[in-house]
């Protein structure tokens, strides 16, 4: 073996072969008994993965991990067979999850892997590939590759033994098979036969509230998918709206009803959450789709593609959207970035209580479709957290697997100024206490703020009552 010291690596263990890479190398040998280390030597500073999968992926793992390396960044190429994207789920990114402290995985479409280290090199010191196959292919490979990277290159090979792959990490696994493009669902005449197939009518409907110059264009772009033959209905229900919003909406000619007036015998609460549950009142269509009227940026994709995967996927009950959403603040104009309750909030509650849910990428957002059926089971929350409720509700009831999320590209909506955002932290905090049963923490309904600046001391409070629609008793039997 080649001591560390000639090479520069930092192995916390010993129990590896260590061979020396150099251009001019023309052999290499192989011992079946240890995994080898084929290396150009160790550099400071920032290194990267690029893997495939099985147990050579895995070994350059293990010797990252013996090398003391807390924070890994990976690059895949996807695979065209799935069954491969599993063993890279089982053998990489599980594993990698245990064994790092922080750990990035990049999904990559390059043509092929010079195309990808062509584009990556000039970021990293260091690239780690795990082997070939055979040992005679190990050399050809290193010298291609370095024919595109300047970088220090280490291939790890395997002892030989074998592992394992149908043991794949359900949330990775749902997250590559259950993770969509609207584009995948552009051909009308495709989603026109599933739906014939389904026999399913699907209403799309649109919560609105003070919403008039952009309702018009979400309106329009709906009916144009419904001209294509994918949506039966298009509603808007608004939140008594004090500008021209249900005027707009009026000239179009569609049914627009005011969720207050909607079955008023079961009286009615300000929010979202209660326009969607009085919804249901007002169309009896088996596929229910919500899209804001707020989206400034709204195309047709948002609506094919949100119901895509449930025309497609009969066995998929729940879509829910995410964008990239290019924030508008007022202070510094455009910015990149959004979803600052999901990033600061609700995925670390996630991760920590419910971690079933962790591969939504935007489990907040409000463009959400959901079988009739299966939403007349649900607890509704009448004003903010409707989303995570039913997010949470339909995996509880149908499992991880009825559910989807599907890429509805971008979004470019008003943002909410930071005062704003805590007052709809707290009120999602509200919900998930209360669907977690988690009776010990109370149920706190004043949310209060302090202020200290400039010489100033001042005290607020607001008070905020969750309250929860059911679909029950009188209301059964008008739906």
């Amino acid at each position: 073996m080649v001591t560390e010291k000639f090479v520069g690596w930092p192995l916390v263990e010993q129990d590896y072969a260590v061979h020396i890479l150099t251009p001019d190398i023309n052999n290499i040998k192989d011992i079946k008994d240890k995994t080898v280390i084929y290396t150009e030597g160790w550099q400071q500073g920032p290194l990267a993965a690029v893997l495939r999968g099985g147990i050579n992926a895995k070994a350059v793992l293990d010797v990252l991990a013996a090398s003391g390396v807390r924070e890994i960044t990976i690059f895949h190429l996807e695979e065209k067979i799935p069954y491969l994207e599993d063993v890279f789920l089982s053998s990489v990114v599980a594993p990698a999850h245990e064994m790092f402290d922080h750990v990035a995985v990049h999904w990559r479409r390059e043509p092929s892997i010079y195309d990808l280290v062509t584009q990556i090199g000039k970021d990293y010191n260091m690239l780690l590939f795990g082997a070939p196959l055979a040992l005679s292919e190990i050399l050809p490979f290193y010298k291609s590759i370095k024919e595109y990277y300047a970088g220090s290159i280490t291939i790890v090979k395997a002892s030989s033994h074998d592992i394992e792959f149908d043991e794949t990490d359900e949330i990775y696994k749902w997250l590559r098979q259950r993770t969509f493009e609207a584009t995948d669902f552009a051909l009308p005449s495709v989603l026109r036969s599933h739906k014939k197939k389904l026999n399913k009518k699907i209403a799309v409907i649109l919560p609105s509230l003070n919403e008039e110059r952009t309702v018009g264009n979400v309106i329009e772009t709906a009916l144009e998918v419904k001209d294509a033959g994918i949506i039966d209905e298009v509603i808007l229900v608004d939140s008594q709206s004090t500008d021209n919003t249900v005027s707009v909406a009026e000239t179009f000619g569609i049914p627009v009803f005011r969720h207050p007036e909607i079955e008023p015998q079961l009286g009615s609460y300000r929010g979202k959450g209660e326009a969607m549950y009085k919804s249901l009142f007002v169309t009896d269509c088996d596929i229910l789709a919500w899209v804001d009227t707020d989206i400034e940026s709204i195309t047709p994709r948002f609506f094919y593609g949100l119901l895509g995967p449930m025309l497609t996927h009969p066995e998929i009950k729940f879509s829910k959207g995410y964008f990239s959403r290019p924030v508008r603040v007022e202070a510094s104009g455009l910015e990149l970035g959004g979803g600052r309750v999901t990033e600061i909030f609700a995925r670390p509650w996630i991760n920590a209580f419910l971690p079933q849910l962790s591969g939504f990428i935007q489990p907040l957002a409000g463009t959400v479709a959901i079988y009739r059926e299966e939403m007349l089971k649900m607890r509704i929350p009448a004003n903010y957290g409707v989303e995570i409720a039913m997010l949470v509700q339909a995996v509880a009831n149908a499992g991880l697997w009825s559910t989807c999320q599907v890429n509805l590209g971008e979004v470019i909506h008003r943002s909410k100024d930071v005062a704003s955002l805590s007052e709809m932290s707290f009120q999602i905090l509200q919900v998930l206490i209360e669907l977690m049963g988690i009776k010990e923490l109370g149920r706190h309904e004043t949310l209060r703020r302090v202020y200290s600046a400039f010489g100033k001391f001042e005290l607020s409070s607001k008070r905020f009552k969750t309250f929860w629609r059911e679909y029950k008793s009188e209301a059964s039997d008008k739906i």
